[in-house]
């Protein structure tokens, strides 16, 4: 017979057996990994393009015609006609100075000229009297050359006379102050009740039809400018939006440029002349100017947004020809906020256009392609 302890131990064992082999297997099926798929990224293979080319610089606004009002006579500032700020016309009247002791000169000189004018009358009714009986030799030749010498002296005196009150008239005139052109008008200098001199500063006019923009970019910016401009003037912009695509712009065209640079900054002055319609811009703000290169230049460009920096400087993502990402050092010529311009070893790049959390170089993709998000 067989021993019963024997035969259980030996089934007890077996068992045990049996279910270790059943664990290992289950083990080695959790240890199976599933590689991942290559995430799909979309990238633009880079050729060259025509691309408006703009530069951007700070620039400083200021009125191309200013004027001040000063006072041409002396008195009493009675009157102010007009509100700070407001928008005059050229003629406006602006203040009134008093006028009595004006009106009173005319007065006296018109007196004048009336007197000497009857003085005339006499002696060129003498004359006329005198030149027959002269002729006819009834009177002295004497006598008549003595009349013609008084009309003549009368002459000159009412010519005379007639410029004083010319005079005096015009210190009548210019005791209406009135405006000399068109444009915003700003504070009064001198309070109502005060006496004025001639000269004095009153106020002063700025026109803002047109508008200067002065700004300094530097000479290397200038010979940018130079090599690229497709026009003699270019063209200039000024965004008054913060957001671009509401597009409240004014425009205009470059007029000067300095023929010197300056030699402790190295930059050169630069001046456009805008349209301000609807005079949305005042003389004296801070403003974005953008001025117009060209758009005839074939250029490999990148979106600014695609442009990284670590410790050896700017790089942009690229996939290689493995489909791996690549981090490449770039050194760009030329970049504003909408384009960053690529020497040309960069022509068939396959720059990564999308901003990816967690991307890094060695990565394995699939590289998608996708249009250039420079602006066109």
């Amino acid at each position: 017979m067989y021993d019963l302890n024997k035969v259980l131990s030996t089934f007890l064992i077996m068992v045990s057996l049996v279910m270790f082999s059943g664990c290992s297997k289950k083990d080695e099926k959790k240890q199976v990994v599933v590689a991942p798929k290559p995430m799909e990224v979309k990238v633009h293979t880079l050729t060259k393009e025509k691309y408006p080319i703009w530069g951007e610089f700070s620039g400083k606004t200021e009125a191309v015609k200013k004027v001040i009002v000063k006072a041409r006579v002396h008195g009493e500032l009675l009157k102010q006609h007009f509100n700070p700020g407001d928008i005059v016309k050229k003629d406006q009247l602006l203040f009134s100075i008093d006028k009595s002791e004006y009106q009173a000169q005319w007065d006296q000189q018109n007196a004048i000229l009336q007197k000497d004018k009857a003085s005339l009358a006499l002696a060129l009714a003498n004359v006329k009297r005198y030149r027959p009986l002269v002729k006819e030799q009834l009177a002295p030749r004497e006598k008549l050359d003595e009349l013609l010498a008084t009309q003549k002296q009368f002459e000159a005196i009412v010519k005379s006379d007639e410029a004083s009150l010319k005079k005096s008239q015009l210190n009548l005139q210019y005791c209406d102050v009135r405006a000399n052109i068109s444009g915003y008008i700003g504070r009064e200098m001198v309070y109502l009740g005060n006496i004025i001199n001639v000269g004095d500063e009153l106020t002063q006019i700025v026109q803002v039809d047109y508008l200067y923009v002065t700004f300094n970019p530097t000479a290397s910016d200038v010979a940018m400018l130079q090599k690229y401009k497709s026009e003699e003037k270019p063209k200039v912009r000024i965004n008054l939006s913060k957001k671009k695509e509401l597009n409240i712009s004014l425009e205009g065209r470059i007029d000067f440029v300095d023929n010197v640079s300056n030699s402790t900054t190295g930059t050169v002055t630069v001046r456009a002349k805008i349209l301000n319609k609807d005079k949305l811009l005042f003389p004296g703000s801070f403003v974005k100017i953008e001025v117009f290169m060209s758009d005839q230049y074939e250029v490999l460009a990148v979106h600014p947004d695609q442009v990284y920096q670590n410790q050896k400087g700017q790089f942009i993502y690229v996939v290689n020809d493995k489909n791996k990402i690549e981090e490449k050092t770039i050194d760009p010529y030329y970049s504003n906020n909408d384009m960053v311009l690529l020497p040309n070893e960069h022509e068939g790049d396959r720059v990564v256009v999308e901003t990816i959390a967690g991307l890094r170089a060695g990565m394995d993709v699939v590289a998608v392609e996708a249009p250039n998000p420079v602006k066109r």
